[in-house]
């Protein structure tokens, strides 16, 4: 079957669009990680705590030593470091280590320059590998 990558692009507030994924790939029953620099990992953690005031999303950080629980979503600064290889959402400007492991990826891409150009690169890294790609704008 092969890794499918699905880019969601232009996302003006891309931690806010990826609790938006985070919900979305919840209902899909699949294990979910999230691959998040530590400088954002705490606004995250935050942010799914208050994301839907009638809604909680079940998460933590991730730690090897622990077990996972189904249904909650594990947030990491490494990906090789979870215990599944479904689906892992990227925050992060590079390609997660182990990416190529996973059944499906997310990526988001925010719209300054910088975070493009990552994303571009990321892109053309997943269809040297060989990846099924889809592309989505985040915009609106």
């Amino acid at each position: 079957m092969g890794l499918q990558v699905s880019f969601y692009s232009d996302a003006a507030d891309p931690l806010r669009f990826a609790c938006r994924l985070v919900r979305r790939a919840l209902a899909s029953g699949k294990p979910l990680g999230v691959c998040v620099p530590a400088a954002q990992a705490a606004a995250l953690d935050e942010l799914l705590w208050s994301f839907e005031a009638q809604e909680f999303i079940p998460h933590r950080r991730w730690n090897p030593a622990a077990t996972a629980e189904p249904g909650e979503v594990l947030l990491v600064s490494d990906a090789a470091s979870l215990p599944h290889r479904a689906l892992l959402l990227n925050l992060g400007e590079d390609m997660p280590s182990a990416a190529l492991e996973f059944e499906r990826i997310l990526e988001v891409v925010g719209s300054d320059a910088g975070r493009v150009r990552a994303g571009r690169a990321r892109y053309r890294l997943y269809q040297q590998a060989g990846a099924r790609l889809d592309h989505f704008s985040a915009a609106g």
